[in-house]
């Protein structure tokens, strides 16, 4: 604690700079450090903030008015940094997603429950109001029985952006379009239906020269006999906004970018004279409004956030089912292990 705010320390100024920026813009936190092996992005963070800056993370870790550290590196590095900010005392947040493999995740939510210290994982989507009003929504079964799910995301990426780089390669990044960046949409489309029974999948290399895959569609079947659809792509001649719908049996909503397009809920299937929109479901969302408050509510109050470790596992055991089933060429049931 610095002077009653929440101190907080980011390692990784790749990602991390825009959340450096965050937390010190945020009431009741305080940006205390920074670490990164870019000796220029981290000089310019300390004149930018005000705040320390490390070349390395470890000597950071040794500060006592750090409370929460954010965890903005790629994304096959996040457990074994989590863990050593783990035994530091530190909370832990990660940038999306929680790592790679099931198995890291596993280890990084084991290190932290072992020491005592919340994880959370960065899913920005959750604390979109408009995603927060369709999750509510559907809590309170406004749309009935929910039938069917669907995630479309059509980005485009030059091979700019994979060369030299960690992106595209199954060590750092874990995957391609699906792994990196449709996996938001992935976090809310589980969120809003719940737990996948199955996938079916394919993937490929359309325009990239990568390790992962540029292009994925897949068919899942939920638990709660819900259908859903999933397609990734960063081929798309120009980024689109990527899109989740749903529906169930009296209605159904659409956001675009996590915002909300579309939305109808009705008495009954047939009752068409009934349609009502968004205005008529009444929701207030006053939660937090980002990670950092929500740590900051972590360490004042004592809150649970957003995506725990064990929440943000869920969306990767959905991407490597999804790559398992592509391999196979064949359903692939959950869970993997």
């Amino acid at each position: 604690m610095v002077d009653g705010k929440v101190g907080f320390g980011v390692i990784g100024l790749g990602m991390g700079a825009a959340r450096a920026k965050q937390v010190a813009n945020t009431a009741g936190a305080q940006l205390v450090a920074v670490a990164d092996l870019d000796e220029a992005r981290g000089k310019q963070a300390q004149a930018d903030h005000g705040c320390e800056f490390y070349a390395d993370y470890r000597q950071m870790l040794e500060r006592d008015d750090i409370d929460v550290v954010l965890v903005m590196t790629p994304s096959g590095t996040h457990m074994e940094m989590g863990t050593v900010v783990a035994a530091a005392g530190k909370h832990v947040a990660t940038t999306k997603p929680i790592d790679v493999t099931l198995e890291n995740a596993d280890k990084l939510i084991s290190a932290c429950a072992d020491a005592n210290v919340v994880l959370a994982v960065d899913f920005e989507s959750r604390y979109a109001a408009g995603n927060q009003k369709i999750k509510a929504a559907v809590d309170q079964g406004i749309f009935g029985k929910i039938i069917l799910g669907e995630v479309r995301l059509k980005w485009y990426r030059a091979q700019s952006y994979f060369e030299n780089s960690w992106r595209g390669t199954w060590e750092m990044d874990g995957g391609g379009s699906l792994m990196n960046q449709c996996v938001h949409w992935i976090d809310v489309l589980q969120w809003f239906l719940g737990d996948v029974e199955s996938v079916t999948s394919q993937t490929g290399i359309f325009a990239h020269e990568i390790e992962t895959e540029d292009l994925t569609t897949s068919l899942v079947r939920f638990r709660n006999g819900a259908f859903g659809t999933i397609l990734s792509t960063t081929t798309f001649p120009e980024s689109r906004p990527a899109t989740v719908e749903i529906h169930g049996d009296r209605g159904g909503a659409v956001a675009v970018d996590h915002e909300i397009d579309y939305w109808q809920h009705k008495l009954s299937f047939n009752d068409e004279a009934d349609a009502r929109d968004a205005d008529d479901f009444a929701f207030s969302c006053d939660g937090p409004a980002n990670i950092v408050e929500d740590m900051i509510g972590v360490v004042l109050e004592n809150k649970t956030p957003a995506v725990t470790g064990e929440e943000g596992r869920k969306s990767i055991e959905i991407v490597l089912s999804i790559y398992e089933s592509a391999k196979r060429g064949e359903p692939v049931t959950l869970p993997l292990c």
